[in-house]
């Protein structure tokens, strides 16, 4: 692989590969340096990617593997190590499949529209959808009525259909896949 080519793997792969790291290991900054660090491994070990046809799903391999070091070196916590355990038992260790890349690839579409959206209407969203604030516990944080808020997700959430409009589908099954897992 030359560096050209390489260049173009990272960028594909870059964003999608944390975001699938952030979930086994809940922590941006750990996810970043892993996904950093198998890319290192790639390209000092340049022949890993030629005995592999389906590239794809083997750096995702490599990046949950290493995440799993990581947790187990850290020690994170009980729940997260009884999680990640099954994860890393017989039952999965084949290759990612291909679909859970697509699956890690629409939550980082989703991510990007979120940080696409006004930068009050973004926060909004984020505390309440992704952190779980009531509207109420929102408004106390930002100093802002109940009002506001409702009015900031309303907005937010046209923003985001319009988005993601020809991937709504999609985005409810991840969802929905995402909600029975944790």
């Amino acid at each position: 692989m030359d560096k050209g080519q390489f260049k173009i793997l990272f960028d594909e792969q870059y964003r999608p590969l944390c975001n699938f790291a952030f979930r086994i290991t809940g922590d941006l900054n750990k996810s970043e340096d892993i996904v950093q660090d198998v890319f290192v491994k790639i390209w000092n070990q340049n022949d890993l990617l030629k005995a592999n046809k389906n590239i794809r799903s083997f750096i995702y391999t490599m990046v949950r593997n290493h995440a799993l070091e990581v947790i187990r070196r850290d020690g994170i916590g009980m729940k997260v190590t009884q999680h990640l355990l099954y994860l890393h038992s017989d039952e999965s260790e084949q290759l990612v499949l291909d679909e859970d890349i697509e699956k890690y690839a629409l939550i980082d579409k989703i991510y990007v529209s979120i940080r696409q959206l006004p930068p009050k209407c973004g926060e909004v969203f984020t505390l309440c959808k992704i952190n779980g604030l009531s509207y109420i516990q929102i408004g106390e944080q930002l100093n802002i009525s109940v009002k506001t808020v409702e009015n900031h997700m309303s907005k937010a959430l046209k923003l985001l259909r319009k988005m993601l409009a020809d991937q709504m589908l999609s985005i409810v099954i991840i969802l929905w896949w995402l909600f029975i897992n944790y």
